[in-house]
Formats: C-alpha cells, structure tokens, sequence
C-alpha cells in the first residue's frame, strides 16, 4: 500500500515539514531586544572593569617585585654583617691591627716675657 500511495505520502511529509519550520520563525520580540542591549550593555562594562583590574594586577606585582628585590638586598647586607661580626676582630684577614706608636710630643719653647711700654 505505501508503494502505491509514496507520491502522496511525500507530499504530505513536505507540506508537513514546510508548516513545522515555518511556525518557528526566527523574529525577535522588543522584550527579547532590550534584553539583549542590555546584557551587551553589562558585557562592556565587566570587560573594562576586567581590563582595569588587570592593569591594577600588573601594577600591584610590579610593586611587590620591587619590594622583594630590597629585602633580598636588605637581607644580603644583614648576613653581610652578621659574618663579619662573628669575625670579629679578624673580620680582614690580610689586614692586622697595629697598635699607634706614642710619640714624645715636641719640647716646648720657654716663654719669654716681653716688656709693655
């Protein structure tokens, strides 16, 4: 019966399919567009603000880079002292201290008294 009846059954089948997708049709309501305006309206603004907490990122780890680079130098002299004061005295090997030699200090002259006029 289907191979006798198969002209009419596939017209019956396009015509169907024709209806179905023409029922759901792609229009957009005002309510839909609005909508739609907004969410991209919200969209733009969470990018900036994205954009301007990266650069707030980029700037804070700068910042922190710096003040890691002076506490490493900060430490590097504090152990820098604390190696020569566990040296002490001998923080210079090659250098030893000699004690100053006490020079006599030089003869004083005699004082001559002089006449007032």
């Amino acid at each position: 019966m289907i191979k006798k009846h198969w002209k009419l059954l596939f017209a019956t089948a396009s015509i169907a399919f024709g209806v179905f997708f023409a029922g759901c049709s792609n229009k957009i309501t005002q309510e839909q567009l609005m909508q739609l305006r907004e969410l991209r309206k919200q969209e733009r603004s969470l990018s900036e603000l994205i954009d301007k907490k990266k650069a707030d990122k980029s700037k804070l780890e700068r910042e922190l880079n710096a003040r890691e680079a002076e506490l490493k130098d900060c430490e590097e002299r504090t152990q820098f002292v604390k190696d020569k004061l566990a040296k002490w005295p001998d923080v210079w090997p090659d250098w030893k201290y000699v004690e100053p030699k006490q020079e006599p200090a030089p003869a004083k002259a005699p004082k001559t008294k002089t006449r007032k006029k």
